[in-house]
């Protein structure tokens, strides 16, 4: 399986619309600086800058930011674009002329990674103007293949009058260094002057260092047995030039003298690609998120400063930090900015029983809130209404969640939050749940609130041992993370720690049924053959007694 994690390079190309001017007698000179944010101090950090541009009201910089992108942390920056007074100085004589805050959840989950906002100035008013930011994955990943099929066309014949060329191919990368490595060589094609070659496949990373547009040596020879092989000809050309599938023509060998050495022509081109996090995230796929609250008796009554569901004046209690922590990072990436919001293990007003799939607006089919400012309000005011019973059953709110995400007609990965204090009372309807949600667009984590050991829900999580359903199927692909809130020493540490699995999960799905991302489409990249993210596929196992 290769290694993917939620961390990647981000290249962010920055430019601007309408800027208000900073200077009396003509237009401003501006430039933009990226400055990375500090969650908990504020303290600014410079991470880069653009180049400035001469009396420009819409500038497009040409000067590429580069940055780290971590999905589990939230990552917090100001652009600010400045008028330049002293070219020479830049960053330390000029005027600003507006700022736009973000996170990099903002900017990457941001339709085809396009981040448009107005620029604020002084007071925070307005009307400074537009910034515009496009936000790109940093490609040349090793795992790259190009696959090519070729031919070569009126070669030129190096063995006289009584026989023709025995032609290869050999690829060179073209160093830095200087120096010209062989990186493949082709079978040889006896006698033909207009040979092709099977189908092969070339490392991209080794090839041109995964970048499209650097420069590699291709050559042509023919192969002699009695002698020295003879170059037939060479050509300088890049991977996009090979995708357009314009002829190759030939140079002489260096000293040559053969006016028509010939040309290579492609017949087919792709590259395959394994697809990250980000392939799916900038070309549309959100993550809709649904947090389940555990409303059982075992929490505590929420009127006792004891219980877990309290609300001391001035403090958060773990239930709500965890809300905060986690759906501040994921709400991102959810188009509309909408969390589902359910309760369990609790009886509604007028009820006589406990009800396992509530939602928290206490509106039976209006499930969903605006934002986790929306979150918190629906849990703080349902804790004041509902009364808290029991057993803790996960089966309902898991197939609730798996439901939805079995209908869902936008491109979309579902995550269920579960957010518990104890033991489940039904473990093996959750793991029957669970095994059938693991073939639907889904992630499940389970952060355990209190002081429990959580034993079972180490189980549930499936990293060592595979979840088997009742019927004694096993799960297509590991869909759990659990995480005890008391094994984090800060919200940032809780929010890493529950997000780290999400990216991988959602590759998994991606892969097991072997979907590329739509952005794909009419590019040359395709999907490696078979299950690119991991042999996961479902089998039946003995039914456990």
């Amino acid at each position: 399986m290769p290694v993917v994690g939620p961390s990647a390079r981000v290249k962010l190309s920055i430019e601007a619309q309408g800027l208000a001017s900073k200077d009396w007698t003509s237009k401003s000179d501006p430039m933009a600086v990226l400055y990375a944010v500090d969650a908990g101090t504020g303290a600014e950090t410079m991470l880069g800058h653009t180049e400035w541009i001469k009396d420009n009201h819409s500038p497009k910089f040409q000067t590429l930011i580069e940055c780290e992108y971590h999905f589990e942390k939230k990552q917090k920056f100001v652009i600010r674009i400045i008028d330049v007074d002293d070219p020479k100085n830049p960053l330390n004589n000029f005027q600003e002329i507006g700022k736009v805050e973000c996170t990099m959840g903002k900017l990457v989950g941001s339709p085809k990674g396009r981040f448009e906002s107005p620029l604020i100035g002084k007071g925070g008013k307005d009307g400074f103007g537009k910034l515009i930011v496009i936000a790109e994955e940093l490609k040349g990943r090793n795992d790259d293949l190009l696959h090519l099929s070729m031919k070569g066309v009126e070669l030129a014949n190096k063995d006289g009058m009584f026989g023709k060329s025995d032609p290869y191919l050999k690829f060179f990368a073209l160093r830095k260094d200087g120096a010209v490595v062989e990186v493949h060589k082709t079978e040889t094609i006896p006698n033909n002057l207009n040979p092709v070659w099977k189908p092969f496949a070339v490392d991209m990373d080794r090839l041109c260092n995964g970048d499209l547009d650097a420069k590699f040596k291709l050559e042509c020879w023919d192969e002699d047995s009695m002698s020295s092989d003879d170059m037939i000809g060479w050509i300088e050309t890049t991977v996009n030039q090979l995708l357009s599938r314009q002829p190759l023509v030939l140079n002489d060998r260096p000293g040559g003298k053969t006016a028509k050495p010939g040309s290579l022509a492609i017949d087919s081109i792709h590259i395959t690609r394994i697809p990250s996090f980000l392939d799916y995230i900038t070309e549309g796929c959100e993550l809709t998120v649904t947090m389940a609250v555990d409303f059982t008796a075992s929490n505590g009554d929420p009127a006792d400063p004891k219980s877990l569901h309290a609300m001391v004046q001035g403090q958060l209690n773990q239930y709500q930090k965890a809300m905060m922590s986690i759906g501040e990072i994921i709400i991102d990436y959810d188009k509309d900015k909408k969390v589902g919001a359910l309760g369990f293990g609790a009886i509604l007003p007028g009820g006589a029983e406990a009800s396992h799939c509530f939602a928290l607006t206490g509106a039976p089919t209006q499930t969903e809130v605006e934002g986790v400012e929306g979150l918190l309000k629906a849990y703080a005011d349902s804790r004041q209404v509902v009364k808290l019973y029991g057993p803790t059953n996960f089966e309902p709110v898991i197939r609730h969640v798996a439901m939805m995400a079995k209908e869902c007609r936008k491109r979309a990965y579902h995550v269920l939050l579960i957010l518990t204090d104890g033991d489940i009372t039904d473990k093996q309807k959750t793991i029957t749940a669970l095994v059938e949600a693991s073939s639907e667009p889904v992630s499940v984590i389970i952060v355990g609130v209190g002081d429990e050991d959580f034993e079972e829900m180490e189980l549930l999580d499936g990293d060592t041992e595979g979840l088997v359903s009742e019927d004694g199927v096993r799960a297509q692909r590991d869909i759990v993370q659990f995480v005890a809130f008391k094994d984090c020493r800060s919200q940032e540490e809780l929010s890493a720690q529950v997000l780290a699995e999400l990216p991988g999960q959602l590759l998994g799905y991606m892969g097991t049924h072997n979907t590329a991302p739509a952005a794909w489409k009419g590019t040359p990249y395709q999907l490696p053959n078979g299950h690119w993210y991991g042999e996961h596929k479902p089998a039946v196992v003995k039914k456990r007694r």
